[in-house]
């Protein structure tokens, strides 16, 4: 969530809302947000060690709690990534941080939820480019189905919006806003200790 391309960069819709306007209704819905949260994080070089370890304390914060209320549900493909993350805080000698206060999610807000999650594994192909390369990345580095899964997983999303009521697409986009600024209040928290 550093300057991290949005889900799709580029493409357009094909096909009409059947094949595939929920994802990009979500994208039109949250991209305020998304950009917000890209702006919160910019100020991180990643390429320093003390910022690269603000950074993953500060995704350390606001994930678990999303994680453990998308466990389970929603796309059946999803994985929590935390276990990475804090092999790799605990590789630079920190702890994990104690984690933020998340709000409950719907059925329709796991999805949501799982949106900024799977679409973060994107932007974070380009953010381990930055990292330096004895520093340890699990978290950012991609999962070779990492292409695969973001396809699977837009499929499902849009199996499940046009399954639902036509709320149901607001009520996703909702937890995803509250997503990104949960991951947008921890890296405004932590940044106050960077220099």
């Amino acid at each position: 969530m550093n300057r991290a391309p949005r889900p799709e960069p580029g493409h357009a819709p094909q096909g009409g809302r059947a094949a595939s306007g929920a994802r990009f209704a979500m994208r039109e819905q949250t991209r305020r947000q998304h950009e917000a949260t890209e702006a919160a994080f910019a100020g991180y070089d990643l390429s320093r060690a003390d910022h690269y370890r603000a950074f993953l304390t500060a995704h350390a914060a606001a994930l678990p709690g999303i994680e453990l209320a998308a466990t389970g549900r929603g796309w059946k493909g999803f994985a929590p990534r935390l276990p990475l993350l804090a092999d790799d805080l605990a590789a630079l000698g920190a702890w994990l941080p104690a984690p933020m206060i998340t709000a409950e999610l719907s059925d329709a807000g796991v999805w949501g939820a799982q949106y900024v999650l799977e679409g973060s594994k994107l932007g974070g192909r380009l953010l381990a480019q930055s990292v330096p390369g004895d520093a340890p990345a699990t978290y950012l580095t991609p999962a070779d189905t990492m292409s695969a899964d973001w396809q699977d997983f837009c499929a499902g999303f849009e199996e499940a919006a046009s399954a639902a009521t036509p709320e149901w697409l607001d009520e996703a986009g909702t937890a995803a806003i509250e997503c990104f600024q949960l991951f947008r209040r921890a890296a405004t928290a932590v940044a106050e200790d960077l220099r």
